[in-house]
């Protein structure tokens, strides 16, 4: 199933299923009562008895049958998707240099020799740099001059736990999504530390949805790519990830407890703007897309940096 958190005409966010013909299934409208259904955090939370009550409630949607004035079904362009998270509990952990085309160019790029770590390098970005599809992201010039883009394999966990044996990370994994690790590379490289970097408000738009796992065939052999104004900057698969996702979960859990609703950021591979000759920075007006088969395209355009009370999502 494809999960999504969905604003109605109305203006309230919901919990939603996507369907083949790209309608939303509104869960709570066939279900009110049903305590998975109040936001995507408590439907990881329920874990199988949450996916089958929504499949459940797919089911009875697909009848036709409709609840007063509240739809079961709301017909696909009707309504904008959110973040499927819009709001973390915690940090997104991410993942740096984590493909080989990534680890070359980025030395390539900054005069270093090519070195392959033997662990993961993780950071982390804030809660308040989720962002949805369709929705800005900003670019503040007394901030940066070198604001750039990476496409990633987003994992969200399902089953929380710490010291996760590799063997069986992926039954703790809920779904996958795409994640833009956004990055302002002079914020970046002027200290050791990433944070603030790629932590501002917009720098983490995701979505568009969450593919749960048995909707994914394989997500150690997808084709991630992104493009700017339609050009292809960066295409690679996730089976050139230099730690795959089983991996990363076992080593991020090593004393540290992970928990239903985390997300993780694989990596990116290279093709970033700042890896380009000459580098290719983002700039006002242009157009990043996110995509991968099964994870669908997330879609955000680049705007002036904006008061938090006047930003809006980009018109249909």
């Amino acid at each position: 199933m494809r999960f999504v958190t969905f604003r109605r005409p109305d203006g309230s966010a919901r919990l939603g299923a996507l369907r083949t013909d790209d309608g939303v299934v509104d869960l709570a409208a066939v279900a009110p009562d049903e305590p998975a259904f109040r936001s995507m955090l408590e439907l990881i939370a329920e874990g199988e008895r949450g996916r089958s009550a929504a499949a459940a409630a797919c089911d009875r949607a697909a009848s036709g049958v409709a609840s007063g004035a509240q739809p079961f079904v709301h017909p696909g362009g009707s309504v904008r998707l959110l973040a499927p998270i819009p709001r973390p509990r915690r940090n997104v952990f991410c993942v740096g240099l984590n493909y080989p085309s990534h680890v070359e160019q980025n030395a390539r790029a900054l005069g270093f020799v090519p070195e392959i770590a033997p662990v993961p390098l993780f950071f982390t970005k804030p809660t308040t740099a989720v962002s949805g599809p369709g929705n800005g992201i900003l670019l503040d010039p007394r901030l940066t001059s070198k604001l750039d883009y990476e496409v990633e394999l987003g994992v969200v966990i399902g089953t929380g736990g710490t010291w996760i044996d590799e063997t069986e990370a992926m039954e703790h994994v809920f779904g996958f999504t795409l994640v833009n690790d956004v990055s302002a590379r002079d914020l970046q490289w002027r200290t050791s530390q990433m944070f603030i970097g790629k932590g501002l408000d917009s720098f983490c738009p995701s979505g568009p949805w969450i593919a749960d796992r048995a909707e994914v065939d394989d997500a150690a052999d997808l084709e991630l790519t992104c493009s700017v104004n339609g050009e292809v900057r960066q295409r690679d698969s996730t089976a050139h990830m230099l730690f795959g996702v089983a991996r990363i979960i076992a080593e991020l859990s090593r004393g540290l407890t992970l928990e239903a609703g985390d997300v993780i950021a694989t990596g990116t591979p290279g093709g970033c703007g700042y890896q380009l000759v000459p580098p290719r920075f983002l700039a006002v007006g242009d157009v990043v897309e996110c995509a991968a088969p099964g994870l669908g395209s997330l879609v955000n355009p680049v705007i002036p940096w904006v008061a938090p009370q006047e930003r809006r999502p980009m018109p249909e």
